[in-house]
């Protein structure tokens, strides 16, 4: 199964495949640090960053066309929202496992 969606990512960046190149790039970059920050501020119990940082990687994902890892971020985003962060522990570690399969696939497409 393939955690990223080519034809999805392409078409919602308007069949820019060299846009969609670029944001993977960025993704890549960017993503390990977003996640840091989400540990920690899961970690801290901190509800807003965890809304935040789960927010912003559900946007990216989304656009990739990583549709598991946009909803498992959404899950998250939405304990932080609620203020209710039991079992973000064991949806983080789901997101965690997604992103790493989703970093080897693009790394792979790059």
């Amino acid at each position: 199964m393939n955690i990223f969606d080519r034809e999805i990512a392409l078409e919602r960046l308007g069949g820019d495949q060299e846009l969609l190149d670029e944001i993977s790039v960025l993704f890549l970059q960017e993503y390990p640090q977003m996640l840091d920050r989400l540990r920690v501020a899961v970690q801290q119990s901190d509800a807003n960053t965890v809304m935040e940082m789960a927010h912003s990687m559900k946007g990216s994902l989304s656009t990739l066309g990583a549709e598991e890892g946009a909803i498992l971020a959404m899950d998250l985003e939405m304990m932080g929202r609620n203020q209710a962060l039991g079992g973000s522990n064991e949806a983080l570690q789901r997101l965690e496992e997604m992103l790493s399969a989703l970093h080897h696939e693009l790394a792979a497409a790059a």
